[in-house]
């Protein structure tokens, strides 16, 4: 047990030191940008998909299915958008583009999209 919880706090320790390393470098304006940029670029992408999946919302049979498939494409954009977001940083950074953002990306959109996950799950046995 001690040697998991050793990986884990290296691990954290390691998501720690990059996201300092990250935020030394980026300044308010490159992070409202990036924000901007990156919710506006993955909303456009998930707008399409979510509005078919809307529209199918008339089959009564399929509703408990499509309600889950909604779930799904929320949970990707959480993805879409954290994936931009650094993608964007990168951009307007060059010292960031040598940082491994992986693991901050990894971290950042797998938490949110378990909040997500857990809000939607509540909401589908609420409605259901």
């Amino acid at each position: 047990m001690k040697h998991i919880m050793d990986k884990v706090y290296r691990f954290y320790h390691k998501y720690r030191n990059l996201v300092k390393l990250i935020d030394r470098q980026t300044t308010m304006k490159t992070a409202t940008k990036s924000v901007l940029g990156a919710l506006l670029i993955s909303f456009l992408i998930v707008l399409l998909p979510s509005i078919l999946i809307i529209n199918m919302f008339i089959f009564t049979k399929l509703k408990l299915f499509l309600s889950i498939i909604l779930l799904i494409v929320v949970i990707g954009w959480v993805f879409l958008y954290y994936h931009f977001y650094y993608v964007l940083i990168k951009n307007y950074h060059e010292k960031i583009k040598e940082i491994n953002t992986k693991i901050p990306y990894y971290v950042e959109s797998s938490f949110v999209a378990f909040i997500l996950m857990t809000l939607g799950f509540i909401v589908l046995t609420v409605i259901f």
